[in-house]
């Protein structure tokens, strides 16, 4: 029974704390971090990249927005059509970053190659003298 008492006058003393904006909210995250520094802070996982569907193999509706087609057609071939548009950009995106990635990984091979030249060259200096 006194522990509840106890946390409860220690409630009733603490401050009454006006946030004025974003800053005082990340003070007080901050701060309630900091009480205890042992104890692990959770860190959220990059999220994944989100896949679209594959296209349907057969559209038997192919009329679009050309005369004869029904009324609800033209919203069917405009979904279609979005969802293949979009999963067309998700794949040229993905082959671009592909090839800056590759690019990137070149460049760092060449500077380490570089550096190591150099190294090797002052190094090679060092012991002839």
């Amino acid at each position: 029974m006194e522990s509840k008492t106890k946390k409860s006058e220690d409630a009733d003393n603490k401050p009454v704390v006006v946030l004025k904006g974003p800053t005082d909210i990340q003070r007080l995250k901050l701060e309630k971090l900091m009480r205890n520094p042992n104890k692990e802070a959770f860190i959220p996982e990059k999220s994944k990249e989100k896949e679209p569907r594959a296209p349907h193999e057969f559209i038997r509706n192919v009329w679009g927005s050309s005369a004869g087609a029904g009324s609800g057609d033209f919203h069917v071939y405009r979904g279609v059509r979005r969802r293949e548009y979009a999963r067309q950009k998700f794949i040229d995106e993905k082959a671009e970053k592909t090839a800056k990635d590759q690019e990137y990984q070149k460049k760092i091979e060449q500077n380490q190659k570089a550096a190591d030249e150099r190294t090797a060259k002052k190094r090679a200096k060092r012991w002839v003298e």
